[in-house]
């Protein structure tokens, strides 16, 4: 992963800059900060490299016959240790010996020096922000810019985007930002994390080539094994064929049979429905009769004339329901002020069925009350008015 920050080149132009005079002028001071940041940075950089010569001259003095001090930290030698190595090199009698330590002294007061010179240059620039974990470079950005400065959060964005943000942050680094008329520029340091984002980028690097050369290996013996296993795959192309055929055609037969058993289900539903229905026709009395659908002599009940299938267009499912409700509208009528359930002679009002008229007679609703009687008649013709 690219650590972009880490390219000195590329962070000295790590500005974003409002497109105004005031921002070019404004430019001058944040470059200028971020010039300071950038040193800070090579410092770190130098006792890092510092660091590792301490650790490789510890490492001799105790391969030597050395006492061993502990394990010695990240950033140097701690102070107790720092003391003890110069009270060894006053008693100290092998020539090498005091060499040793007199190269670990010494590179031990070069890092304490360049550390002085990192604390001068950052008292010397805005109070940068301590990463806590989980904290992401463009999150701290963000935050800076928008409840620091008071910038809107779209024109934040704007300008973090324009700037190089680091991918990883580990707890310890310091985040640097600078902002001034429309100019913002940020930058990392180690800050007390016990690795420097230089070291942490050669971790990166070399887990990376690591990773190449193993892949290089694995690479090669692929190759091998692939002279070894030619004919295995030629064999299992042409049984990946066939196969890919097979399930291709097993494919279509299993969509053809879902598509059958779908079909064969809403059909069984629909069946089963059907045998527990009453099936109905809502219609206005004259026209019924007018149609020969229904006869309503005046001496007795309306009875059914037609029973054929296409008479009865609907029907209630009785497990589901056991009520019909339509509106005036729905049968062509501007008011509805009756209705009856034909054949008269089979089913009684207020006995097998009931009705009711909402007051401004637009809607009404059968009830069914007798549920066995109309499954055993199969149908009914609903007369209005």
């Amino acid at each position: 992963m690219k650590r972009r920050h880490l390219i000195p080149a590329v962070m000295m132009m790590a500005l974003a800059v409002a497109c105004s005079r005031e921002g070019r002028k404004a430019s001058q001071e944040v470059n200028a900060q971020m010039q300071t940041a950038q040193k800070i940075s090579s410092l770190e950089q130098d006792i890092d490299a510092k660091q590792n010569q301490l650790n490789t001259l510890m490492q001799q003095y105790v391969k030597s016959g050395g006492q061993d001090l502990g394990a010695v930290m990240g950033q140097g030698l701690a102070p107790e240790q720092t003391k003890l190595l110069e009270e060894r090199l006053k008693n100290e009698q092998g020539v090498g010996y005091r060499d040793l330590i007199s190269d670990i002294l010494s590179k031990q007061k070069a890092i304490d020096d360049l550390h002085v010179r990192v604390q001068n240059l950052e008292q010397t620039l805005p109070a940068p922000v301590d990463v806590a974990r989980g904290e992401t470079h463009y999150q701290i950005a963000m935050n800076y810019l928008t409840k620091d400065k008071g910038l809107d959060p779209a024109k934040a964005k704007n300008l973090v985007l324009k700037v190089n943000i680091d991918d990883e942050l580990v707890p310890g680094f310091k985040v640097w930002n600078f902002y001034d008329n429309g100019v913002y520029g940020t930058f990392v340091t180690q800050g007390s994390a016990k690795i420097s984002p230089y070291a942490l980028t050669r971790g990166v690097k070399q887990g990376l080539i690591a990773d190449k050369n193993a892949a290089i290996a694995q690479r090669d013996e692929l190759a091998k094994e692939k002279a070894d296993l030619a004919e295995q795959v030629s064999d299992l192309r042409i049984a990946r064929t066939q196969l890919t055929q097979d399930v291709a055609l097993l494919k279509t037969e299993r969509e053809d049979l879902t598509k059958k058993v779908g079909d064969l289900k809403t059909y069984s539903n629909d069946l089963d429905s059907r045998l527990h229905s009453v099936f109905y026709k809502i219609g206005v009395r004259r026209s019924l009769i007018h149609e020969g659908v229904v006869r309503d002599p005046w001496y007795g009940a309306p009875v059914l004339v037609k029973y054929n299938k296409s008479e009865f267009p609907s029907h209630l499912d009785l497990r589901a329901g056991d009520s019909v409700t339509f509106t005036a509208r729905q049968v062509g009528v501007d008011r509805i002020s009756d209705v009856s359930v034909a054949p008269g002679n089979v089913y009684s009002a207020n006995r097998d069925y009931a009705v009711s008229i909402s007051p401004d007679g637009q809607q009404a609703t059968v009830w069914i009350l007798n549920k066995a009687k109309f499954l055993s008649g199969r149908s009914m013709m609903i007369l209005v008015n």
